[in-house]
């Protein structure tokens, strides 16, 4: 491929287009498909339009998308003066680069125009010699390997922090709708009893226990106060779990993974082992509540329907047990 250094279009049927790399537009056509790194032929009407409703990015603002597009290289695709196609890299040009956004309009796709626009952004000169190129994808893996892309070799070595929905808002006029408190627990009043505390403890505190802290605060409407704990703890909670919670309307941005050295356990009125493999230590000598044994299976990176399912279980084994402590309270009420 020729150097181009505007959006001049140049026939050229060769299947490893070559680039001279001197960061200038350029275009490349096949089959009456035209690829281009100008960023001043994107239609971001088109291209806001389809990431803005796909999972990866629902819901982000277009300020966003452009922001994105400024600071990204990106493959324009165009059929009849049309964009049909995306795809963009963010890179340093020199030692690492992340594939991102890429799409198909879903008219123009099963006509090759995926693999052309791969051909021609594994061949554009600022992304070789890479000592590692990136992607994530949930559905496009054969597309993907038949350009190099594997599975991560070694994927106990890859951390992120991933705000899952972070886009997405509720409908204009509408406010997301929150979970229904328990019918069971009644606002506390004048006469109420001290909160009771709640302690709710797994393995790494990164999802099950997370969750039902998150429950228990908001169906209590004040009359427990629950935390949560791990016996190994992980440092950071699962992205699948503040997915499927946000989902319930229930955000867990004030919570973060500890373990039980980081809570006062012998306060604690009730203790929640929720792993049913008991625990791994002594109760404090000081402990003078009770312990209820749950066995709630771990969804922890098992995807978002698992967790689906171990979130709906907790909610409903939570509520369980706050019916029993109002139950309890009834009796000692002044």
């Amino acid at each position: 491929m020729a150097r181009l250094r505007r959006p001049q279009i140049r026939n050229d049927e060769t299947k490893d287009p070559m680039f001279e790399n001197d960061n200038l537009p350029v275009e490349y056509r096949r089959g009456g498909a035209v690829i281009s790194t100008d960023p001043a032929l994107l239609d971001m009407d088109v291209v806001h339009g389809f990431l803005s409703r796909v999972y990866w990015c629902e819901d982000i603002p277009r300020e966003v998308l452009e922001r994105a597009v400024r600071n990204s290289i990106c493959f324009g695709v165009y059929v009849d003066g049309a964009q049909v196609g995306f795809a963009r890299v963010i890179t340093d040009r020199a030692t690492f680069a992340y594939l991102a956004d890429v799409f198909i309009v879903e008219s123009h796709r099963g006509r090759g125009l995926s693999k052309l626009m791969m051909e021609v952004v594994m061949s554009h000169p600022d992304l070789q010699g890479l000592r590692r190129f990136s992607l994530s994808t949930r559905d496009a893996h054969g597309l993907y390997r038949q350009f190099g892309f594997e599975s991560a070799k070694m994927p106990e070595r890859l951390m992120e922090i991933l705000v899952p929905g972070i886009y997405k808002r509720p409908p204009e006029g509408k406010a997301s709708k929150p979970q229904e408190p328990c019918p069971a627990l009644e606002a506390p009043g004048a006469n109420s009893l001290p909160a009771k505390k709640i302690l709710f403890i797994c393995i790494g505190n990164a999802c099950r226990s997370p969750m039902a802290e998150a429950f228990a605060n908001h169906l209590g409407q004040g009359r427990v106060r629950a935390s949560s704990a791990g016996l190994f703890p992980v440092g950071w909670i699962a992205p699948e779990t503040y997915a499927v919670m946000q989902e319930k309307g229930l955000s867990l941005d004030g919570q973060s993974s500890k373990g039980l050295e980081d809570v006062p356990v012998d306060e604690m009125d009730v203790v929640v082992e929720m792993t049913g493999l008991g625990f791994s230590r002594p109760m404090p000598a000081a402990f003078r509540g009770r312990v209820v044994q749950w066995n709630i299976p771990d969804a922890f990176a098992s995807g978002l329907e698992c967790n689906r399912a171990t979130r709906d279980l907790i909610e409903a084994r939570v509520k369980g047990l706050l019916s029993e402590i109002q139950e309890a309270a009834d009796f000692e009420q002044p």
